[in-house]
């Protein structure tokens, strides 16, 4: 027996508007879903708290770099930066990775803010450039209130991404 819901070749015209309905509805039902799989990835949101293992961009590692610094982590911020890991400090001091862990253990980061951030790739490298702004016992350059214009450059490796260079140069305070 033949089922009078089907569509085929053989049905009758007021059939055939009903199945050209169907296969139009099914065609955009289709296309609908396969433009949400293929743009699942690309436009799914941030992680809400981010942390080393679920971090999607190297924004979010600088800013993770500056809250290991600030709740002193520094097993964590030690462990991220790369082992020939170059720092410039405000009054342009270039420090090795060892100098650069003890030169943030003796300020006392109390909290920070980052503006005006911009990531360029270059190759397996991630250049991150941003006006910093910190609060607690910094340095005359930094304590300025200006902020601080900071260039960082993190490098791709097969466990994640290692800072390999930050630069800070102190931003000139604002004529009124």
């Amino acid at each position: 027996m033949a089922d009078s819901n089907r569509c085929s070749p053989r049905s009758k015209r007021s059939k055939n508007n009903t199945c050209s309905q169907r296969s139009s509805v099914l065609s955009v039902v289709g296309t609908v879903c396969l433009i949400l799989v293929v743009t699942g990835c690309t436009i799914g949101r941030a992680p809400k708290h981010p942390s080393w293992k679920n971090a999607t961009g190297a924004e979010q590692y600088e800013r993770l770099m500056w809250q290991a610094i600030r709740d002193k982590d520094w097993n964590d911020a030690e462990y991220h930066l790369a082992p020939t890991f170059v720092g410039v400090t405000p009054s342009g001091q270039a420090l090795d990775r060892a100098a650069w862990i003890a030169h943030w253990k003796s300020v006392q980061l109390k909290d920070f803010s980052l503006a005006e951030v911009s990531v360029q790739p270059q190759g397996a490298d991630m250049v991150v450039t941003y006006i910093f702004q910190g609060s607690g016992n910094l340095s005359a350059p930094a304590a300025s209130g200006a902020g601080l214009r900071v260039v960082s450059v993190w490098q791709q490796i097969k466990h994640g991404w290692l800072l390999t260079t930050t630069a800070m140069t102190p931003l000139a305070p604002m004529q009124k």
